[in-house]
């Protein structure tokens, strides 16, 4: 078994990184940035990014583009970190490349479903293609649900999108097909650690999935039950089936009332503990999450819990990012905008 011998170098690459990772005070100095320029200028300059902005001019990078650059720093490390001391040969630490690819098929989906022009190559992100199994660029080009599932046909996306009922017009509900592609991302992402590590190392590193999972569904119930008032039934057929905190405790959580009593389940809940005092439920979930992986990145002894822990904290720095960004582009008081940060 690969883990059978020592990756603590990878470990302490991954410590190390992290030590370049934005703080309180990087985001402070990005926000009395004036402009997007600006912004990207100091993003570019810093140990965390330098690297992707090296052949890009900031002073011509629009919002999206930066998104984009950032996304890929933080892709291209992960398949640096992961090809380092071959820990690419284990089926688990595809984990990123395949949710890059449930996330280019539900974007896939959703053009067909908006009808929008279908994406162009240009739109599927270059830095994912190449490692991606399947042709991604191809997918692009389809223009009804029908011609997905034929050119996904030999795929494990094949065997679980056919499932998903069509509407008269032909297309499918985009609601159901992430569900459906998450739920079994998942599934295959928990079987390969149940199969790949050692008993405690997969518990631990089960554990911290399960609560990503809790933490997703607690925060798209909010939304749901806030937003468009949907019954505990609904909210319950359209959460991911995996739970660390246990199947009763959710369905308590999702038979709230209202939203206002959801975030008091929240707060009564190991998830409230030092949460953040507001109702911004994004703010309030993820700020315990990150410091939940932040102490995992210090602490565990496993690699694979501190690579899957950095790389949700890669993700949640960009989400700050891209937040602050926009803020600037429109003029945001700074005070609003921190208050909106996760920070660990």
């Amino acid at each position: 078994m690969l883990e059978g011998y020592s990756t603590n170098a990878t470990a302490a690459k991954i410590r190390a990184i992290h030590g370049n990772m934005f703080t309180a005070d990087n985001y402070r100095e990005l926000m009395s940035r004036r402009s997007v320029p600006e912004a990207a200028e100091y993003l570019a300059r810093s140990a965390r990014f330098k690297d992707v902005f090296r052949e890009v001019d900031p002073n011509t990078v629009h919002r999206g583009f930066l998104e984009e650059l950032l996304h890929r720093q933080n892709f291209n490390t992960y398949i640096r970190l992961c090809g380092f001391q071959g820990l690419d040969k284990l089926p688990f630490y595809d984990f990123l490349i395949r949710k890059r690819e449930v996330e280019c098929i539900l974007s896939i989906i959703n053009s067909i479903n908006s009808s929008l022009e279908n994406p162009s190559p240009s739109d599927i992100p270059g830095y994912v293609i190449k490692h991606s199994q399947i042709d991604l660029l191809e997918i692009s080009r389809a223009e009804s649900f029908s011609d997905l599932l034929k050119m996904l046909r030999g795929t494990s996306y094949y065997k679980t999108l056919v499932k998903v009922p069509l509407r008269e017009d032909g297309s499918a509900d985009y609601t159901e097909c992430e569900l459906r592609l998450r739920n079994e991302y998942f599934s295959e992402v928990l079987r390969q650690v149940r199969d790949g590590f050692p008993k405690a190392e997969a518990k631990e590193l089960t554990d911290m999935i399960l609560a990503e999972i809790d933490g997703r569904n607690i925060i798209n119930a909010y939304r749901m039950k806030a937003f468009f008032g949907f019954s505990p039934e609904e909210i319950m057929r359209r959460s991911l089936k995996f739970t660390k905190l246990g199947k009763k405790r959710m369905e308590k959580f999702y038979q709230s009332e209202t939203a206002a009593q959801m975030l008091e389940w929240i707060d009564r809940s190991v998830l409230g503990v030092n949460s953040a005092d507001t109702d911004n439920i994004e703010v309030k979930i993820n700020r315990v999450k990150a410091r939940r992986l932040s102490s995992k990145i210090a602490r565990s002894s496993s690699t694979p819990v501190i690579m899957y822990a950095f790389i949700q904290l890669c993700d949640i720095e960009v989400g700050n990012i891209v937040h602050i960004i926009e803020g600037i582009r429109y003029g945001a008081d700074p005070a609003l905008i921190q208050s909106q940060l996760v920070i660990s």
